[in-house]
């Protein structure tokens, strides 16, 4: 497996990574600020939440359907960032069996998504939802766009940045627990079938690990920091776009999530899928650089650079 560590060197794509991201975080804002009310104003804080909850299901197909025709054509201008370049895809593999293999691992796969997107996602976002209503713990401002309510931008960013914080350490957390027990590992080696990522990878999880690993950090996060709606959605598409980047095949130096201090890299990930070993963080390095999870990848990149 070759590493790549362009996502984090000064270049023109470093740039418009920069600008997507500022975009992402003082642009947005002002959008949804200006339209927050005729989208929401008709229904209640809960059911307005719910429909939150379900975007990043479009989301998710529209990135899984602009990337197909990438990896489709083959064009040696994204190739040249394929992350294990020192194989060809599997769905091009010379061997007809390994074919056969992954186009079974994409139908069980989409099967497999359209459950925890389409059952599981609304039933916990109904779940989390009543049970913060009962609790008195939901905001009724949430969806308040008056100066008092709405989140200035460095609210929004602080917000941001401490859901990330403390929804990293949930998925670090979670995700360590599921390689260390195998009554976890048992639902989450579901989700290594993948060796070698594609886009679809990223929420081909078994229902358990889907809950487990994705559903409770993101539910830990939103419960502790209590964030605006506005900013709520903007983090839980951040969150997707990093989880969509991690499993993608490709080091995409105009990523978004990638380029800023402390951000993990993409091939980190890749390496986690190829060898089941360590980098056991998503969006951040830092609780694997805390707590451990890069022994194995150091050790490779290492010898990688040896040559």
């Amino acid at each position: 497996m070759i590493i790549r560590n362009n996502q984090k060197q000064p270049s023109i794509w470093m740039f418009f990574a920069i600008l997507q991201s500022l975009m992402w975080l003082f642009g947005l804002p002002l959008y949804f600020k200006k339209y927050w009310v005729t989208a929401f104003g008709s229904f209640s804080n809960g059911q307005a939440e719910f429909i939150i909850n379900l975007v990043p299901i479009p989301f998710f197909i529209g990135y899984n359907l602009i990337m197909l025709p990438i990896y489709y054509i083959q064009h040696p201008f994204f190739e040249q960032f394929k992350i294990q370049n020192d194989t060809s895809w599997q769905w091009l593999d010379h061997r007809e069996k390994k074919r056969r293999s992954f186009w079974a691992l994409v139908v069980r796969s989409i099967k497999m998504i359209s459950v925890n997107l389409f059952i599981l996602l609304p039933i916990l976002s109904f779940l989390k939802i009543y049970t913060l209503e009962r609790l008195g713990l939901d905001s009724p401002s949430a969806f308040a766009v008056d100066s008092d309510h709405w989140p200035s931008m460095i609210q929004n960013c602080r917000d941001i940045f401490l859901l990330s914080l403390v929804h990293e350490l949930g998925f670090y957390t979670t995700h360590r627990m599921m390689h260390t027990y195998p009554s976890l590992y048992k639902y989450h080696k579901v989700h290594h079938e993948f060796k070698a990522n594609i886009a679809l990878a990223s929420l081909h999880n078994h229902p358990v690990d889907f809950i487990l690993s994705i559903g409770v950090p993101a539910l830990l996060a939103i419960s502790i920091i209590n964030p605006h709606s506005s900013t709520q959605l903007l983090w839980s598409l951040w969150t997707l776009q990093a989880n969509l980047d991690d499993h993608v095949g490709y080091s995409f130096p105009w990523s978004p999530v990638r380029w800023f201090p402390f951000a993990a890299t993409t091939d980190e990930h890749e390496f986690h899928h190829s060898k089941n070993l360590g980098c056991f963080g998503s969006k951040l390095s830092i609780f694997n650089s805390i707590f451990g999870g890069y022994e194995h990848y150091y050790a490779h990149t290492d010898k990688y650079k040896k040559g």
